[in-house]
């Protein structure tokens, strides 16, 4: 009898078993694990990650906690010296960016052994990524009396820059970086209006839609009580003018070249430059503008089918819009050559002349207002990505096409890089540390943001 009991009870706890997995069989659906929920914080907290989040769209970013900028007016008001038209999107701060409306800037951060990573997303309806461009009799600024004769420097570009305390010795007027943040180090009033503080040293990172995201680089610079410049090295962009002590009013100095605009990032990445709006491959701009627009706008001449200032003539053929930059000199010549139309009108003109013609051309559609070139030193230390591609912005002067939405910018830089004009983010020291942010739109000196963040290291 006990054998019998004994052989059976196998069968029985099969059978249960079995009995259980039919009654249960609910329990056995999987459900993957929810992500964890983002979550706003009082401080920008930059969490510890083994992954790189080195793209704007990378999977870290969609469950990181976020900072919300309540942004307020941080310097409006502002003008640029002589020479300097149309550069002011920001003039009237909050009233005057994204069209007024709020730009509901957010800010998300992560760290790994050796870099900070920024993420930064902000609302901004319209591009602007021609900064400082070359006109030649271009518009005039409605809120200057400068003289639009001749050549002036206008339009400017997005940016978005980050200011932080180098030693903890940054003061100024307004009070201590500690307490006040960005605002220790600026602001002044009218032209003159600078940022720099009275003592210390202040480190700005200044994302430049016209230079950083074709180069992929962010600007980095120094404000001391002596000035505000560069740090040390080459930096990503230099003035495209043939005086630099007059950089408003001399005229540009190099146009592209003939060839391709390609450029490998940072990132191993090789992009193709718009020739529209960026000068890698340089080379002399030649030609003398007023006697090349003394030739084109004779009647007789390309005035009859280009119109006055290349706006479109008797068979409505403009010729001042951005994408003539595209076309390299030797292409314009070119076409010019053999054109038959033109025949009667261009033929005759001496070598010299046709350059004069295409200074003059170049002057109506803008010339880039500087030239890029790859970074290097204490310039190099941060590198950037964003959800804007640089080839792709052929609308960008079309006020009916140009409507954007928002911008995601990432901002990469070593914790720690040992250079004097740099903030150096030593955890063994503080896992804190005060900064300031603005957001400028169309504008670089005017803008609106936050003077004082705390930005936590978890």
């Amino acid at each position: 009898m006990k054998n019998k009991i004994k052989n059976s009870i196998p069968y029985f706890s099969v059978l249960f078993l079995f009995v259980l997995a039919l009654a249960c069989k609910k329990d056995y659906n999987y459900e993957p694990p929810k992500p964890p929920q983002a979550g706003q914080t009082n401080t920008l907290e930059a969490s510890p990650t083994l992954i790189a989040p080195k793209d704007v769209n990378h999977s870290y970013w969609n469950t990181a906690n976020y900072y919300k900028v309540v942004a307020e007016n941080m310097s409006t008001g502002t003008l640029y010296t002589d020479g300097w038209l149309n550069m002011t999107g920001t003039f009237d701060g909050l009233s005057d960016f994204n069209e007024g409306n709020n730009p509901n800037l957010v800010l998300k951060a992560a760290y790994d052994q050796e870099n900070l990573y920024i993420l930064a997303e902000w609302r901004d309806t319209t591009v602007n990524l021609s900064q400082g461009s070359w006109l030649f009799f271009g518009p005039s600024d409605p809120k200057k009396g400068d003289n639009a004769d001749n050549w002036t420097s206008q339009r400017n570009a997005d940016h978005i820059a980050f200011a932080f305390d180098v030693d903890g010795n940054a003061s100024g007027a307004a009070g201590t970086f500690a307490s006040v943040g960005c605002q220790a180090s600026c602001h002044g009033t009218g032209p003159s209006a600078n940022m720099q503080p009275l003592a210390g040293k202040v480190d700005i990172w200044d994302w430049n839609m016209a230079t950083s995201v074709p180069m992929n680089y962010v600007h980095d610079k120094i404000s001391t009580a002596s000035g505000f410049s560069d740090d040390a090295g080459t930096p990503v962009a230099v003035r495209n003018a043939k005086i630099l002590s007059d950089p408003s009013r001399s005229g540009p100095a190099y146009e592209s070249d003939s060839s391709n605009q390609y450029y490998t990032n940072p990132f191993g990445q090789k992009v193709l430059l718009n020739k529209a709006f960026y000068i890698l491959n340089k080379t002399d701009m030649v030609g003398n503008a007023a006697d090349g627009r003394a030739i084109f706008e004779d009647p007789d001449k390309c005035f009859s089918c280009h119109g006055a200032g290349g706006t479109g003539g008797s068979d409505d053929l403009p010729v001042n819009g951005i994408a003539q930059n595209k076309k390299s000199r030797l292409a314009l010549m070119t076409r010019m050559d053999n054109v038959p139309d033109m025949t009667p009108y261009w033929s005759p003109l001496s070598a010299s002349q046709k350059d004069d013609v295409i200074a003059y051309l170049r002057g109506l559609s803008g010339v880039p207002g500087y030239y890029l070139q790859v970074p290097s030193g204490s310039c190099s230390d941060i590198t950037t990505m964003s959800n804007i591609t640089p080839i792709n912005i052929d609308n960008a002067m079309d006020e009916d096409k140009n409507r954007h939405g928002t911008y995601k910018v990432l901002i990469i830089r070593k914790l720690k890089t040992n250079n004097a004009d740099d903030v150096q983010f030593d955890l063994t020291k503080s896992r804190e540390y005060k900064f300031g942010v603005a957001l400028m739109d169309n504008d670089g000196k005017n803008h609106i943001g936050s003077k004082v963040i705390t930005l936590t290291f978890k």
